[in-house]
């Protein structure tokens, strides 16, 4: 039964996304090094789900019998290439630019996590998006807006990005920032 709900990200889309589920929750950040949690796995979904456990794992230490739900979203680009988020507006107009009539790959790993009663629920998603072409006046007014700014793949879908986008393949909320399908499933199972 979930009787206490610990978040452990500070993602304030996370954050509105539970509320907007009528659930009552505390957030405490896991502050893991994310580098190092992935280690050398080479796989998308496999390097989702361990940042989602660890993140998850460390706060339950400190509220064993509270569930922690831990996330980690990141973009895979079209080449392959891992997009995580960016340092300046260069990087970020280098990533958006390879949107542009291309798709990408977004990963969510989600973990739920009691640790006084050693339960773990961990499993990712991933949704792809397709774009269509833009003008780099388009581009330059998006990184003008400076909603890039600490966000994976440079970009929101549920902002100023998301007209870009043409099809969704996948769960929406996934890319936003939590899987909530599978979140649904996690409680049903849990009660």
């Amino acid at each position: 039964m979930l009787t206490k709900l610990i978040l452990a990200s500070k993602s304030p889309q996370r954050k509105k996304i539970l509320k907007d589920m009528g659930l009552k929750f505390k957030v405490v950040p896991s502050h893991i090094n994310e580098t190092k949690a992935a280690g050398n796995l080479k796989k998308y979904h496999t390097i989702a789900k361990r940042i989602a456990l660890r993140k998850a794992e460390r706060v339950a230490k400190d509220y064993p019998k509270d569930w922690v739900l831990g996330c980690d979203t990141f973009v895979v680009l079209s080449d392959g290439s891992l997009s995580t988020k960016p340092r300046n507006r260069a990087d970020a107009k280098k990533t958006i630019r390879k949107y542009c009539g291309s798709h990408c790959d977004v990963y969510s790993g989600i973990a739920l996590v009691k640790e006084e009663t050693n339960q773990k629920l961990v499993e990712f998603d991933k949704t792809r998006l397709h774009f269509r072409k833009f003008s780099n006046e388009d581009l330059e007014a998006y990184l003008d807006s400076g909603e890039w700014k600490d966000r994976s793949g440079s970009m929101t879908i549920e902002g100023k990005g998301g007209k870009w986008v043409t099809r969704i393949k996948g769960d929406y909320w996934n890319v936003v920032g939590l899987p909530v399908n599978v979140l649904k499933t996690y409680f049903s199972k849990i009660g």
